[in-house]
């Protein structure tokens, strides 16, 4: 096991890490008035390194701990590690779940088609028609931080939050959909995360296959919370820390992770045991709870989306200054060029409104089991119409173009 994990991890390094580890060498010598240069590998980073890494690090695992039997056909094994719905970006399967489904021969099932293109429809509306459009100001005003007004960074920084919701949860849901289609249930990776009234909450609602997988991989074998609370602590950072570098050779990735580790800490703290307790439903009380958990979210997104953390903190500078909001509002259409200091003209702009506020009501409306699960209950005339109503939706107010997921250079 020590000899795989050493490879696999060996590679994930070189790839990923390399670069960023000269760098803090070089920044850390500079702090102590030295000058050190040193060589960096120019290499192209494989798509989606850290998702198939990740795969074959839990089955080696799983084998060693006696979770799983080796799987003795070299074929199936490279197509549980490539798998390619999930491949690139998720949502990271686990070998006890994916590779029993492959040794089985599958059918055709018309359930399983319905069920997959009312996946891949609602994926590709998030992706195509709300996170693609809202990019387009994201980085038009991140990208150019010292021009940047600070009602445009405001508004820049909120459609954020739903620009990489809704591109990653699209990934997924169309990942989900597509391996639906040939009779493979993958793990839902979405559960409605800015509806949660804490961040530990928020954790076992985004990125559900990555949470889980530090959790069972690094958290528990570090002791859990079955140890000292200052060992709990330093657990818990530790891992919050690792999981900001699995996104990026970043300094602004592990600021990212440390805000949301302290964060579980200080819930931690504050509600103890209770955590687990806290009720449902509209209360003043929850509605602050949300509050506080949705801009500490939104907070961390600015660090995760900055270029840099010198970028990180002008953008905070300048949104804590509330300078010149009504003649940003006023301005925000007529400067900057034909789409305004926002990047978007009005048109798109109302419609990214419009649509942030269609995805949270439909989110709102059916919280429970979502959106899908409640067009695939209903008849035949409902779904159609779905489908056709989507379809044009997609098609008239999507975004095509070269646009990538998000999740993709991870």
């Amino acid at each position: 096991m020590a000899l795989s994990l050493t490879v696999n991890f060996g590679i994930l390094f070189v790839f990923k890490y390399f670069n960023f580890v000269i760098k803090a060498f070089e920044d850390l010598a500079s702090a102590f008035h030295g000058n050190y240069q040193l060589n960096v590998l120019h290499l192209l980073l494989p798509v989606g390194i850290s998702f198939y890494t990740f795969h074959s690090i839990s089955y080696v695992i799983d084998v060693y701990n006696g979770r799983i039997k080796a799987e003795r056909n070299i074929f199936r094994f490279l197509l549980f590690v490539s798998f390619f719905p999930q491949l690139v970006a998720g949502p990271i399967a686990r070998s006890e779940n994916l590779l029993p489904q492959l040794q089985e021969l599958k059918d055709y099932d018309y359930s399983n088609f319905r069920k997959g293109f009312v996946l891949i429809f609602w994926g590709l509306f998030k992706k195509m028609v709300i996170a693609d459009r809202l990019a387009i100001a994201v980085n038009h005003v991140y990208n150019h931080v010292d021009k940047a007004s600070t009602l445009s960074l405001i508004i820049a920084t909120v459609f954020f939050t739903y620009q990489i919701y809704c591109d990653f949860s699209g990934y997924s849901d169309i990942a989900l959909g597509v391996s639906k289609l040939f009779g493979i249930d993958l793990i839902v990776n979405f559960k409605q995360p800015y509806f949660s009234k804490t961040i530990t909450e928020f954790w076992r609602r985004w990125h559900i296959s990555l949470s889980t997988w530090f959790r069972d991989y690094l958290y528990i074998p570090l002791g859990g919370n079955k140890v000292s609370k200052s060992k709990w602590i330093f657990n818990t950072m530790l891992v919050f820390v690792v999981s900001g570098l699995w996104h990026g050779a970043n300094y602004t990735f592990l600021v990212w992770g440390a805000i949301h580790g302290a964060m579980l800490v200080i819930e931690r703290f504050i509600y103890g045991d209770k955590i687990r307790n806290i009720t449902s439903g509209i209360t003043f009380a929850n509605i602050c709870r949300w509050f506080i958990t949705y801009v500490v979210v939104v907070v961390a997104w600015t660090f995760f989306r900055a270029n840099n953390i010198g970028d990180a903190i002008k953008i905070f500078e300048k949104i804590f200054a509330f300078k010149d909001l009504k003649h940003d509002s006023i301005t925000l259409f007529t400067q900057g060029g034909s789409e305004g200091l926002i990047g978007l003209k009005f048109y798109d702009f109302f419609l990214a409104i419009f649509f942030i506020l269609l995805f949270i009501t439909v989110n709102f409306i059916f919280r429970k089991d979502g959106l899908p699960k409640f067009i695939l209950s209903r008849s035949t005339v409902v779904r159609w119409s779905f489908y056709i109503v989507i379809t044009f939706v997609v098609l008239w107010f999507g975004k095509f173009g070269i646009n990538e997921f998000i999740y993709f250079q991870f």
